[in-house]
């Protein structure tokens, strides 16, 4: 299905002068983050995109503190290790003396003592038996980290959706814009032909007014739509995370052709409800809120823990030097213990209570996404199938009204018809070519937001 409105020249819709006076006018640079080409299409925006949105930087972020956090689960099952070096020196001294009986005496003379000690040391720690809640956390940990790596997936999907609406949104009123422009020029036309024929009072001043009016109209929707893509174009820079000054200068390159067929709605839905990424992080939400319940539970067990420490020590006279790494005095030291905490003031009662909730929480946040999907695909593929049979209508009427104007145009310039006539083939010509462009895009657009459950995994143009 394509676009019947071809008096618009190429698709690339390089804008004349005229278009873009305003809207280049003046745009400050952009201050940060790659420099934009003077036409942009889709899939360079994506590309972009990928690479400079804060919100795909934040959620790398999160998978980067969730592989950290697997790596210190890891790690609890070895043994905790710690070396210790200590040299000291101490002074004191002394001016009364306690005896046995009596007060105490003051010392004539001021006594001074002073020692200084070496010691190192190794000491190794391992936990035997804690009832299993390290492998609880192993299993927490590890659905996490696919947890976090979904979501980045996800997220990934979500940019790139977000920048083709916003792509396809600022095309469009960049269409418009170029359309508005278009009738500007056919206003001024239809005032010429008015003028001319006042001039050799075939018509009233009437006709020559209402060509002015219609011309002056269009003007200012070309202003209207002038702003509204400047609006268009800076929202989209925004989704691709660049400052919205960047846009300002930009035009965009579409395609020339529409999605053809109708989607197969009970294919898409299989497909999203088993490789959609958002669902994939909810499944590893509940295995890590039913691995943290199992971690709860196991506080009610046993823990056994072992340790061996091996050391050196040795306190020298005042006389000895201070730097002394070679203490005689050794000993060694092994013990195990076991503990069993039997009441801790409904501690465990209460973390066991959150665990369980969260589990429950977890479940029914992924039924619930699971049910929002289907009702997402189903949607999205009735408004295709309602959109595509509007386009088949709107290309007719758009095909009759151009017609209309023709003749209406003809007869004016013939003398056989009123301005009136005219009039009213202009503006249903006008509505029919906004009607079609709106919505060709909301076509596409509807296609693009159901492109999104198509694929498991971002599709990156």
């Amino acid at each position: 299905m394509r676009n019947p409105v071809v008096r618009r020249g190429p698709r690339i819709f390089a804008l004349t002068a005229l278009a873009f006076g305003g809207l280049v006018a003046g745009a400050p640079a952009a201050a940060q983050g790659p420099t934009l080409p003077d036409t942009l299409d889709i899939a360079r925006a994506v590309r972009i995109a990928m690479s400079e949105s804060p919100v795909l930087r934040t959620s790398l972020a999160a998978a980067d503190r969730a592989s950290a956090d697997r790596l210190a689960t890891w790690g609890e099952f070895l043994p905790q290790a710690s070396v210790s070096l200590g040299l000291g020196r101490s002074n004191s001294t002394r001016s009364t003396y306690e005896a046995q009986e009596g007060p105490a005496a003051r010392l004539q003379e001021r006594l001074t003592f002073t020692s200084q000690s070496a010691n190192q040391g190794l000491n190794l720690s391992l936990t035997i038996l804690d009832g299993g809640r390290r492998f609880a956390e192993l299993r927490r940990s590890a659905a996490s980290f696919r947890g976090a790596q979904r979501r980045y997936d996800d997220q990934q999907r979500a940019v790139i959706a977000a920048v083709r609406r916003e792509f396809l949104g600022a095309l469009r009123r960049q269409e418009l814009l170029e359309l508005t422009r278009t009738q500007i020029a056919d206003r001024e036309a239809d005032l010429d032909i008015a003028s001319r024929r006042y001039e050799i009072a075939a018509v009233e001043r009437t006709d020559v007014l209402a060509a002015e009016l219609n011309l002056l109209d269009a003007q200012m929707r070309f202003l209207a739509e002038q702003n509204q893509l400047r609006v268009g174009l800076r929202q989209l820079v925004v989704s691709m995370g660049l400052p919205p000054e960047s846009g300002e200068t930009l035009v965009l390159a579409g395609e020339e052709g529409m999605p053809a067929g109708m989607p197969d709605i009970e294919s898409i839905v299989r497909t999203a409800v088993t490789t959609d990424p958002e669902l994939a992080a909810l499944e590893a939400d509940r295995s890590a809120a039913s691995a943290s319940l199992w971690s709860a539970r196991t506080r009610y067990l046993p823990r056994i823990t072992a340790s061996l420490g091996w050391g050196r020590s040795e306190n020298f006279g005042a006389d000895a030097s201070f730097w002394q790494f070679n203490p005689g005095d050794t000993g060694r030291n092994f013990s195990i213990s076991a503990g069993w905490n039997i009441f801790d003031g409904f501690a465990r009662e209460v973390q066991n209570a959150q665990a369980s909730a969260a589990r429950r929480q977890a479940e029914e946040d992924y039924r619930r996404v699971r049910l929002e999907i289907e009702r997402d695909v189903r949607i999205f593929g009735a408004q295709i199938e309602e959109l595509a049979q509007t386009l088949e209508l709107l290309n007719r009427a758009y095909a009759i009204s151009r017609e209309r104007l023709d003749m209406e145009q003809q007869r004016y310039r013939l003398g056989t018809g009123s301005f009136l006539e005219l009039q009213g083939a202009i503006d249903a010509v006008q509505r029919a070519e906004n009607s079609l462009i709106q919505q060709q895009y909301d076509y596409r657009i509807a296609w693009s937001n159901l492109a999104e459950y198509m694929e498991g995994r971002p599709d990156i143009p």
